[in-house]
């Protein structure tokens, strides 16, 4: 398999988890326990453009957080900003051609 061929490969465990989270079978808070530890326990060597979107989204999803005391209403707009970054993501990533 070449690098190329790899770094496509890595970076599609991403596109998957984006994808399901874009597509809503998983929930906010489930993509961000996910997010965290797919990059947690990531040792692939992206390529430079790509690591920039996973980090980019990576400090989007550190930075969520809902309060217990949070309204439905809030907790909605909280998780809808989320998957707004997550669509760009997955959108830059497609473009970047670094899901296969």
């Amino acid at each position: 398999m070449s690098a190329s061929e790899e770094n496509k490969r890595d970076a599609a465990d991403y596109g998957e988890l984006i994808g399901r989270f874009v597509d809503r079978t998983i929930d906010a808070g489930q993509f961000e326990q996910q997010y965290l530890d797919l990059m947690k326990n990531d040792e692939a060597l992206h390529p430079d453009d790509v690591f920039a979107v996973l980090d980019g989204l990576f400090s989007e999803v550190d930075e969520y957080f809902v309060s217990p005391e949070a309204s439905p209403a809030e907790r909605r707009d909280l998780d809808e900003a989320l998957r707004r970054h997550a669509v760009a993501a997955l959108a830059r990533l497609q473009q970047l051609g670094a899901l296969g």
